[in-house]
């Protein structure tokens, strides 16, 4: 699994407002008068992960049962997600948060000094 199931152990609790707000305020502290395409570039992966967030807190829902699948006309017409396609469907979204923390970083670390501590890849 490429090391997924051991990062997925270390992240223990997430919080939008404790990770992603954070990132988003990092961000813009590489801009002075106007957005720097370095900031533009890390905004568009904080916002690909903040939609990644929220996909998989609807899907955790789904999962405990506290949430619908939503659709249709009343909530009628679209199907319930098993287990399983629950389980691949958080994977990927898994795989897709952690390549857009990689592409932030990969921002982020560009044209930095040597001087200053460069930040982790997953």
């Amino acid at each position: 699994d490429g090391g997924i199931s051991e990062r997925a152990a270390q992240a223990g609790q997430f919080s939008d407002s404790r990770v992603v707000v954070a990132m988003d305020l990092f961000a813009a502290q590489f801009s002075d008068n106007s957005i720097s395409p370095k900031t533009k570039a890390m905004k568009a992966q904080v916002d690909e992960l903040r939609s990644i967030v929220q996909e998989m807190s609807s899907l955790s829902k789904q999962a405990l049962g506290e949430e619908s699948a939503g659709g249709g006309f009343l909530g009628f017409g679209k199907k319930q997600l098993s287990k399983s396609e629950i389980s691949q469907k958080m994977k990927e979204l898994y795989i897709k948060g952690g390549t857009a923390w990689n592409k932030y970083v990969f921002a982020a670390n560009d044209g930095l000094p040597v001087t200053l501590n460069k930040l982790p890849y997953l």
